[in-house]
């Protein structure tokens, strides 16, 4: 995560900026969040909170299977997504989302 700047893209103005303790702390902290978002487990199907939860009880009772149904699932968005995103690139201000495209053509 330790990028080097452009001098043309970093704010000269402050001189609080300047000192390369301070920016190198702030990477330090900015380095240690990104690791602790990571770290951090956002879905225990053991918690107190998801005893009644279908994903939570299928996760504990077929693993295999409630993997392929979250893989499933970010496949379709991921697809869902890409397809929008081309349209919005060939149609531009015309584009309508997730509307009809009238010529049926892609290119």
């Amino acid at each position: 995560f330790r990028h080097k700047i452009p001098a043309f893209m970093a704010n000269n103005n402050d001189d609080e900026n300047n000192d390369p303790q301070k920016n190198q702390n702030d990477d330090e902290s900015i380095e240690s969040q990104m690791n602790t978002l990571l770290d951090k487990q956002f879905f225990d199907p053991d918690s107190d909170s998801n005893q009644d939860n279908w994903f939570a009880l299928l996760v504990k009772n077929d693993y295999e299977a409630a993997e392929a149904i979250y893989v499933g699932i970010i496949g379709i968005v991921g697809v869902i997504v890409s397809q929008e995103m081309l349209r919005y690139f060939k149609y531009g201000g015309e584009y309508i989302p997730f509307g009809h495209v009238s010529s049926g053509n892609l290119f």
